[in-house]
This record gives C-alpha cells, structure tokens and sequence, in this order.
C-alpha cells in the first residue's frame, strides 16, 4: 500500500474466466467495486480505490481473482531495476512535470519497448 492507503499503481489480475482491473482514485473516496471485492477491499485495508470486474461473477473466482491482482505489487525500485528505465509521476497538481520516484542501478540493461524491438529488426535486413 502507498502513503494514501491506495494501490500504487494499475493492475490487473485474472483467474479463469474473471478478471478484475484495479484504477487508484482520487484521495477520500470510497472504495467503488461489486459487492464482495469492495467487502474484501475494506478488510485488507485499501481505500481510494476502484475495481471493474469482467467475465464469471461467482464468489470464488471473484475472491481468487482478488487474490491475484493484489498479491504482486511492486516498489517504484523494483520496477525501475526490472525496466531499466526511471519511474517518474506526472502530477496534475505540479502541471504534469515528472517527478523521479526511483533510478535504475548501474547493472541494469533497459528492456526496449515494442518501437525500438520493431526499429532494430529492420535494421538487420
């Protein structure tokens, strides 16, 4: 959880055939979800957050969705290390200017983004 008791950042997580897609919202808004994800929501302590649900609504798949989509957050750290690009935030309060949440270290080699992949392969030919 982040410093506002919301998720850091999008996420998505499925299992089987349902889906759910987290968005952080705004600061001191409720949770906004179906029914039995906004109940697990105020039990694990997240606030500020909204979840859409796609496909199958029985309550296992729901729970076990949930389950998925929130087991895995990474720091800002951790993705900049795994990217080997910064993680920056563009605020609406500050016009949008980045602000540098977390550097790559020096081993890191950055993972090229779809554009570069398809520059570089035609280059080759």
């Amino acid at each position: 959880m982040s410093e506002t008791e919301s998720i850091p950042y999008e996420t998505r997580g499925r299992y089987h055939r349902t889906e759910l897609h987290a968005i952080p919202t705004g600061s001191n808004q409720e949770n906004k979800a179906q029914r039995v994800v906004k109940e697990l929501l105020d039990l694990a302590g997240y606030k500020n957050v909204a979840v859409k649900m796609f496909g199958r609504n029985n309550v296992e798949s729901i729970v076990k969705a949930f389950f998925v989509t929130f087991h895995n957050f990474e720091t800002h750290q951790q993705q900049a290390d795994r990217l080997g690009r910064y993680a920056v935030r563009f605020d609406p309060e500050t016009y949008f200017m980045p602000t540098v949440l977390a550097k790559p270290r020096d081993d890191t080699k950055p993972v090229p983004f779809s554009a570069e992949i398809h520059e570089s392969s035609q280059r080759i030919k």
